[in-house]
């Protein structure tokens, strides 16, 4: 008999992933402070380091440099610390900049070493589990009442990992015409939309057009596309008529609210959360520039909270860190223009490379790189949460092979058989 082992190499994934709230609450419970959390996120640093230095010699060049940068800055970090506050990491807050990539770099070599996780099981595992947090720690935000009233149950994090199951799912149904990954991308979708997370809807239509855009050009499999589509969007009325949808979306309120929204959306500096985080580039651009190029690093932990109420008082205590709603002003904050490049220089390029070959790719891939391209979009209002690093991880290892010459390139990860371990037969 054959035992597949396939969903091992899910696990490495899986546990960058429980650092999204909406997951983590299934491990570290619900409570604000989850201190066994910090351990985990701890524990998987450490464990990026090592994957990084035990497969170190199947990174690519660039890969290598990037790495021995991030590693470099810590320990320069560390050294700033110690020479100006005597201890060797006196803000964990500010080293967690240079942390939170590390995550990035276990994912790239480990899936440089072994293949691909099953993206199927990828999506048999996250859907139902974002799913179920719903149901059991939010089922108040599934009402009517509650998205009239804004009240979403879940964070802009854990919503905008509904994006990359939409994406999959929708993948599978164009290229292979499963009904099942239809529904399931209609679901997604439908909880995207009902979540109100203004930043996910944006990032998820620019994700879909360049999804779709991959399918027409590079994935020989989407040659039904258009028919497919087709069924979806009459599938998609037909279930809305029949479980009642298109009566609730005939409600003035909900028609309001959606008005509202998208209201919103036009106006995103003066309406809005758009408006705060106008007020927050703007209380803190000066500071910005006062030092462009490597930020203000530990120091800037002990600048005061420039945002006030109309009361005229802080919106936060000091030394609780600046709550940027935003990963570019984030890091201009603390290490200017060379920690943000340090960041994104090298994704971009890849993404880039891998968006503008022609060669033919898998469904899959397409789904990866229309969700990570969405990315630099999403850090103009959230700071990027931790598990975009591993997702980007896992896409850059994808992609290195894409990129590959023919002659060297290793077989890619994500097109790899589903490896068994044979055993004996019994006797």
């Amino acid at each position: 008999m054959k035992l597949n082992l396939r969903f091992l190499y899910l696990l490495p994934l899986l546990a960058i992933l429980l650092t999204d709230r909406a997951l983590g609450e299934f491990v570290f419970g619900t409570d604000e402070v989850r201190p066994a959390e910090l351990l985990f996120v701890y524990a998987l640093a450490g464990g990026s380091v090592l994957l990084g230095l035990l497969y170190y010699r199947r990174l690519e060049p660039l890969v290598r440099w990037w790495l021995l940068a991030v590693l470099a800055c810590i320990g320069a970090l560390c050294l700033e610390s110690y020479g100006g506050w005597g201890v060797w990491a006196k803000y964990p807050h500010v080293f967690s900049k240079f942390s939170v990539l590390l995550p990035l770099f276990g994912l790239y070599a480990y899936y440089r070493r072994y293949p691909a996780p099953s993206y199927r099981q990828l999506v048999a595992v996250l859907f139902p589990a974002l799913l179920l947090s719903l149901v059991v720690f939010h089922r108040d935000a599934l009402s009517l009442g509650s998205f009239l009233e804004t009240e979403r149950g879940f964070g802009v994090n854990s919503a905008y990992l509904l994006l990359l199951v939409a994406l999959l799912c929708l993948n599978w149904y164009l290229t292979r015409g499963e009904m099942l990954s239809g529904l399931s991308f209609l679901l997604a979708l439908a909880l995207i939309v009902f979540l109100q997370h203004r930043t996910v809807w944006i990032c998820s239509a620019l994700a879909i057009a360049l999804n779709l855009g991959l399918l027409a050009l590079r994935v020989p499999q989407a040659h039904n596309m258009g028919r497919r589509l087709t069924v979806l969007g009459t599938l998609a009325l037909v279930v809305g008529l029949g479980s009642g949808l298109a009566v609730i979306l005939d409600n003035p309120d909900v028609v309001n609210k959606f008005a509202a929204n998208l209201d919103d959306l036009m106006h995103p500096t003066t309406q809005g959360t758009g408006s705060f985080r106008m007020h927050q580039y703007e209380a803190y651009i000066p500071l910005v520039d006062e030092r462009p190029l490597a930020g203000w690093r530990l120091e800037g932990f002990e600048v005061p909270i420039q945002l006030y109420d109309e009361a005229g008082d802080q919106l936060w205590p000091d030394f609780t860190g600046h709550h940027f709603h935003s990963f570019y002003l984030d890091r201009l904050f603390y290490f200017g223009w060379l920690g943000l490049a340090l960041v994104i220089v090298v994704p971009v390029v890849a993404l880039l490379k891998a968006l503008l070959r022609l060669t033919p790719i898998s469904p899959e891939l397409a789904a990866l790189l229309a969700f990570s391209s969405t990315f630099f979009l999403f850090g103009f209002s959230y700071d990027w949460p931790s598990y975009i690093y591993g997702l980007l991880g896992l896409v850059l290892a994808a992609i290195s092979y894409q990129t590959a010459p023919a002659r060297t390139a290793p077989p890619a990860p994500v097109s790899q058989p589903e490896p068994a371990l044979s055993l004996p037969s019994p006797a």
